[in-house]
């Protein structure tokens, strides 16, 4: 049923309950092998020699266990005791012939032994498949169609050998034949899946999008009731951007195969081409529920919790698919992401040793590792790491980038620039490569060359909205506020998904007073997007900013619902609160939760400082302002905080310097005033 993990938990229990049931220890092993276990393979074949010396396919366990780590002296030796005990066995004839072909000048003896193995099976398409790839090899294309041919006469279900003979066909230059093999091949099996999906790769490698189209209306024409043949249009369909047509094909699949793992699959992504996140997120989350060892269905699943900014359903769709799928490079490069952008080294070191393990040729694991190195400060070690990346793959932009921020981290600041423009040439999308570009001509306070740079790169890529959304940025901190909205406005019509272009936007319009613009479009996303935090988030600190604090507590609690861990509605909401005369303690949980998810920021410091404060806590409540304080000195509200806890604390001179430094900070401000009030009552 192409379910390896039960299968696997099922035959360990057999094991566990039955230590001398030979059959399911050579099936585990064999198992096992297939997934890089080869350890653990040799250990169930010796189990079986130690109970029965003399079986045959224990020694062949052993050969492809000696065949896969290399030793090709001890799969041989290993093979032939097989053959000895089990000399009728065609599949092992078949091995020693796969082993033979490998060592020239044993070519004939390798024909022989396939020979041999057909004559014992003649119902197996193995020997004659093995053959043919033999035959075609020394370049014998006659006889290797003849293996080929027999191979599908002998097994005709066996869509490995319509397409080993389709591939015979296209190599020897006669597109027509190969095709012919593989449309056959669906008209015989309409109902397999497989077979369609080997007909539509077939028209895609060879260029022929349009004849596939064709081709596949005609056999759901002429198969209406074969799902696997609607299923093979529908996504063809879709890779044609002809979203209606699909989208018709998959209602009528959904009516009757609902729970067909590529239908759900289907759905979801026309779901996400309509922009609907949230409905393509709550369907495949059901998919993986209904299929759970589908690991195409938990990698998707991942990929939009991402979009969504659910982590922790995109690592659990991540492991899970990682568990199905042992060495599967998407799941390891998902989880790899999830590390790195959590700053989790020794999570990020432990996923790139393990692919490097299973996937020495990956060059992206040695990246990772390299990170993992560079954040211990391993320069040495990343150095090494990168330049094997880079080895690799020479075109890796990403290798350059982590070179140039290596470069920046010991110091070496033209290097690294260098680097990142290298990175930024390789790939011109790069908006890390740019951002840090930028950040280093801000930083040595050149924006108009920060700007010229982004405007360059757009010149290069003019539908990135994440460069637009770099020049808003950067116009908004040079004070051009027109054309920050202007670009800001340019990056969310390019990036309508992405809320960050909504967010700069937000900052252009509050900058030239126009709350309600900003309000009305946070409330068009909310709409959209009814699911997400973000929405009411952004209407709860707007509502605030415009002086409605009871509107504002609603939108917080909103996005809460949506998002417990939403730290910054979380924190605000506690902070209204005690503002407002409502329940202390509640806000104090709110407060509490906030710092947990947010300990650095100065501003969950501040909130639960100010809780504190009204829980009558003075002295917590001053050590954390005293902290807060050193990472933002100018934030007058702090400084007024402070100011009343040293009041609360007897400290009437210290209280007075703070509540002076408010006063100066914001005196126009509502925080300056009181500031200036409680000034006057101290005298």
């Amino acid at each position: 049923m192409n379910s390896p993990m039960p299968a696997y938990s099922q035959l360990m229990q057999t094991v566990d309950l039955a230590p001398s049931n030979q059959e399911a220890r050579i099936t585990l092993g064999n198992l096992l092998l297939a997934g890089h276990a080869s350890d653990r393979a040799a250990a169930q074949a010796n189990a079986v020699l130690a109970l029965n010396p003399n079986n045959a396919d224990a020694y062949a366990l052993l050969a492809s266990v000696a065949q896969t780590n290399g030793q090709k002296d001890e799969a041989l030796k290993n093979i032939q005791k097989a053959l000895s005990l089990d000399p009728k066995r065609a599949n092992f004839h078949n091995a020693l012939a796969l082993l033979e072909a490998e060592t020239p000048g044993d070519e004939a003896n390798a024909e022989q032994e396939l020979a041999k193995a057909a004559s014992l099976d003649p119902k197996s398409a193995t020997s004659h498949l093995l053959l043919g790839g033999l035959l075609e090899k020394k370049g014998d294309i006659q006889g290797a169609t003849q293996q080929l041919l027999a191979a599908v006469n002998a097994a005709p279900k066996n869509l490995e050998a319509r397409e080993a003979l389709a591939s015979l066909y296209y190599r020897s230059g006669d597109k027509a034949k190969a095709e012919q093999t593989l449309r056959q091949a669906v008209e015989d099996n309409p109902d397999q899946e497989a077979a369609s999906s080997i007909l539509a790769q077939f028209y895609v490698r060879s260029g022929q999008i349009d004849q596939a189209e064709t081709e596949f209306a005609q056999l759901t024409s002429k198969y209406p009731k074969s799902s696997a043949i609607k299923i093979t249009y529908a996504r063809i369909l879709f890779d044609k951007k002809n979203y209606a047509k699909s989208s018709s094909i998959v209602a009528q699949l959904g009516k009757s195969d609902a729970g067909n793992p590529e239908v759900q699959t289907l759905n979801a992504l026309l779901l996400l081409n309509n922009g609907k996140i949230d409905d393509a997120f709550t369907l495949l989350k059901q998919a993986g529920k209904d299929n759970p060892s589908n690991v195409q269905i938990q990698l998707l699943l991942a990929r939009v919790a991402t979009v969504k900014g659910d982590n922790a359903t995109a690592e659990t769709a991540l492991r899970e698919a990682a568990r199905l799928s042992p060495g599967n490079l998407e799941a390891a490069s998902g989880l790899a992401q999830l590390a790195i952008r959590r700053n989790d080294p020794g999570t990020l070191s432990e996923i790139s040793e393990k692919t490097i393990q299973t996937h020495p040729e990956f060059a992206d694991a040695y990246l990772w590792r390299g990170m993992a190195e560079s954040s211990r400060k391993e320069f040495d070690k990343a150095e090494n790491d990168f330049q094997t990346a880079l080895k690799k793959n020479p075109e890796s932009a990403a290798a350059y980038f982590e070179l140039g921020q290596l470069r920046l981290a010991q110091g070496k600041v033209p290097e690294g620039q260098a680097m990142l423009e290298k990175s930024l040439e390789k790939d011109p999308n790069s908006a890390r490569a740019l951002g840090l570009l930028v950040a280093f001509d801000m930083r040595a306070k050149q924006p108009a060359k920060a700007i010229q740079r982004v405007q360059a790169q757009i010149a290069k890529s003019p539908s990135n909205g994440a460069f637009y959304n770099e020049l808003a940025v950067l116009q908004l901190q040079t004070k051009d506020l027109q054309g920050g909205l202007a670009s800001s406005q340019k990056a969310m019509q390019l990036s309508p998904g992405s809320p960050d272009p909504l967010r700069t936007f937000t900052s252009a319009e509050v900058a030239l007073g126009n709350y309600d613009a900003a309000i009305s479009a946070w409330q068009t996303w909310m709409n959209a997007h009814p699911n997400d935090a973000h929405g009411p988030e952004m209407l709860g600190t707007l509502s605030e900013a415009k002086g409605d604090p009871p509107k504002a507590m609603d939108y917080y609690k909103k996005a809460l619902q949506l998002d417990p861990n939403s730290a910054v509605s979380a924190n605000n909401l506690a902070f209204l609160m005690v503002e407002n005369g409502q329940n202390v303690d509640s806000a104090l949980s709110l407060a509490q939760t906030a710092r947990r998810l947010l300990p650095d920021s100065p501003q969950t410091a501040d909130t639960l400082a100010w809780v504190y404060y009204y829980k009558g806590a003075y002295g917590a409540a001053r050590d954390l302002l005293e902290t807060a304080l050193k990472a933002a000195p100018d934030d007058a509200s702090m400084h007024f905080h402070l100011g009343m806890v040293y009041a609360k604390l007897n400290d009437k001179s210290d209280a007075q310097v703070q509540l002076k430094k408010a006063t100066a900070l914001a005196p126009t401000t509502k925080v300056g005033k009181d500031a200036s009030a409680e000034l006057t009552k101290l005298g």
